[in-house]
């Protein structure tokens, strides 16, 4: 009798203690629903995969919440353009030697208002994991991400006769 008191004494307890769990539960779930649901909508269009694949998602899903996603691209492609043309840059950023701090400070001084949040996170990002030197595959991966995005497709044609102007 006396253990049927206890738990009769305690029913009001175990009974808000479960609604608890039920509320914590509900609202979790709620919780993990939106935000899967937004990260839909700011998911890459290609499941792209390697090291280049990885920083070039995460600047795309940035870009995507920052409504900046063409701008970036723009912003890459001027970066990767830059380290073609310029031999002292391309050196800049494979040189090993180059502490990943003062690449990093350098970095942020060279594009400091020139170019998106985005695209300063991703430069500096690289430069403190001393990754400077791929930013040419990460655009490309970039660059494939924002095709698929727009619905291009790339192809390539091979004839056996020249291809005449209008063909062109």
């Amino acid at each position: 009798s006396f253990s049927v008191a206890l738990v009769f004494f305690q029913a009001p307890y175990i009974l808000n203690m479960l609604s608890n769990i039920t509320l914590f539960r509900t609202a979790t779930t709620t919780a993990i629903r939106r935000t899967m649901a937004t990260e839909k909508a700011h998911r890459p269009p290609l499941d792209l995969y390697g090291l280049n694949a990885r920083y070039a998602n995460a600047t795309y899903i940035a870009a995507s919440k920052s409504k900046s996603l063409e701008k970036v691209e723009t912003e890459l492609l001027a970066i990767k353009a830059t380290a073609e043309k310029s031999k002292p840059f391309a050196s800049f950023l494979e040189n090993p030697l180059i502490s990943r701090d003062l690449k990093s400070k350098q970095v942020e001084e060279l594009l400091k208002g020139q170019t998106t949040p985005v695209t300063m996170n991703l430069m500096t990002t690289l430069a403190g994991n001393a990754r400077l030197n791929s930013i040419t595959g990460i655009v490309d991966s970039y660059v494939m991400q924002m095709k698929a995005k727009r619905g291009e497709v790339e192809a390539t044609i091979i004839s056996a006769d020249p291809l005449n102007k209008s063909q062109e």
